[in-house]
C-alpha cells in the first residue's frame, strides 16, 4: 500500500492545478524518502529471524537505508529524483541476494521484487514530472 501512494501522487500531480503541483512533488519526495525508512524497518525486522541473531551487516543496511531516506529528503530535488531509482534497484539487488542466502524470507524473491520495481517505475515517472515543477 505504501508504494501505491506514489501512484496517487503521480495522478494528483497530473490533474492538479499548476499552483499546487510543486507542493505535491515535495510531498511525493518526502514520501519517497520515508519509504526508504519504512523498507529499512522491514529489513531490520526480518533480520530478527536469523537463528544466530542479526549480523552486524543487517544493522549497517538498516542504518544505510535510513540515512539514504534522510538524504533524499535533504538533497536538491533534481538530484534526489535521480538517485532514488538507483537506490531502490540497489535495495532490490541486496534483498534478492539476502533472500537467496536464507537471511530474508523467501517471499522477498517475488513479492519484494515486484514491490520495489513498481516503486522504481513510479519514482522515475515522478522524477520526470518534477523537472518542470519542483524547485
Amino acid at each position: 500500500m505504501a508504494v501505491l501512494i506514489l501512484a496517487v501522487f503521480l495522478i494528483l500531480i497530473r490533474i492538479a492545478p499548476k499552483s499546487i503541483q510543486p507542493f505535491l512533488l515535495k510531498s511525493a519526495r518526502a514520501w519517497t524518502a520515508g519509504l526508504f525508512c519504512f523498507f529499512a524497518g522491514i529489513h531490520r525486522g526480518a533480520s530478527f529471524y536469523a537463528p544466530e541473531g542479526p549480523p552486524l551487516s543487517d544493522l549497517l543496511i538498516f542504518l544505510s537505508l535510513h540515512f539514504g531516506g534522510l538524504g533524499l529528503a535533504l538533497l536538491p530535488p533534481r538530484m534526489a529524483w535521480r538517485i532514488a531509482p538507483a537506490c531502490m534497484l540497489l535495495m532490490l539487488a541486496g534483498d534478492v541476494f539476502l533472500a537467496r542466502q536464507g537471511r530474508l524470507p523467501r517471499f522477498f524473491l517475488r513479492f519484494r521484487a515486484l514491490q520495489l520495481l513498481t516503486a522504481t517505475t513510479l519514482i522515475v515517472l515522478l522524477g520526470s514530472t518534477s523537472g518542470t515543477h519542483e524547485t
